[in-house]
């Protein structure tokens, strides 16, 4: 099991506008000096997250972006739903060659990983960048 490069930079840029005291908008800029980011890569990730709305953008020359809930409604799921294009664990899922690892729906094998699938998908959910943000900090 891998956690996406795009997961990892969501978070800490995520982790950047959660923590911010005075809820003020957070540019791009800013986020990327501070956790040192590539620009270009957090615009793209930051535009899958405005389009899944766990953040929303301010214009202006105060402008940047705010997490559009709280950070104790945002689980580790939703970021990487937003960011990742496949959110498959296991090999009866792997798109590039499904049969190199599956023997098809009647594979003994496929009802475990669905049940790994379904638990990683819980836990995920369970996981919220609040408490993320508190192990960052301990």
């Amino acid at each position: 099991m891998h956690i996406s490069t795009k997961t990892g930079y969501a978070l800490r840029a995520l982790a950047e506008l959660a923590d911010d005291e005075k809820k003020q908008p957070v540019s791009i800029a800013h986020i990327c000096k501070k956790q040192n980011l590539p620009a270009k890569y957090i615009e793209q990730l930051f535009r899958k997250l405005k389009k899944n709305g766990i953040i929303t953008s301010v214009h202006g020359s105060r402008g940047g972006y705010l997490l559009n809930r709280k950070a104790t409604e945002i689980s580790l799921k939703d970021i990487m739903q937003a960011v990742d294009e496949n959110m498959n664990y296991t090999y009866c899922d792997n798109d590039q060659d499904p049969l190199a690892y599956c023997q098809g729906n009647n594979c003994g094998f496929r009802k475990i990983w669905d049940e790994i699938q379904t638990h990683l998908d819980d836990y995920f959910s369970s996981i919220k960048l609040d408490k993320i943000l508190d192990k960052i900090k301990e």
